[in-house]
Formats: C-alpha cells, structure tokens, sequence
C-alpha cells in the first residue's frame, strides 16, 4: 500500500504586524478588557466584517490613498 504523503506543517494563517494609532488602540484594548487573545480577535473580527462588506473597487481606492500620502510626505521633505 502506498502512503499518503505528509503535509506541511506550520501556521495556517499569514502573521502580520498592524499599526494603530494610539487612541484607537486604547479605545480597542478597553473592550477587550486588557486580554492580548481577546484583542486580537477583535482586530480579526473588525478586519474580516470589514473585507466582507468591501468591493474591490473600494480596496483599491485604500491603495490610492496610501500612494497619494507618500507622494505628499516626499514633497514635504524636498521642499525642506
């Protein structure tokens, strides 16, 4: 009998490392009532509704955004 081959192990989700404002980070880990675990559900919670209800379109327009405040960050420091 052949064997079935083994799986790879490892994390089954991508890890990945969110900055947030330090407001919005005390206003979330008060609801989490200071758990680590409970907060990051949280995150993931707000994050998937969040993919959930977005078109592409909209996603993309976050790219936009994102490209136009580097474009004003560079300027900035040009002109100093």
């Amino acid at each position: 009998m052949a064997r079935k081959p083994r799986k790879k192990g490892g994390a089954r989700y991508k890890r990945i490392v969110l900055s947030l404002p330090k407001r919005l980070y005390y206003v979330l880990n008060g609801i989490a009532m200071g758990d680590e675990r409970k907060l990051n559900r949280l995150i993931k919670g707000i994050l998937e509704d969040k993919l959930m209800e977005s078109t592409v379109a909209e996603l993309e327009l976050y790219l936009g955004r994102g490209e136009e405040e580097e474009e004003e960050e560079q300027e900035q420091q040009e002109e100093q």
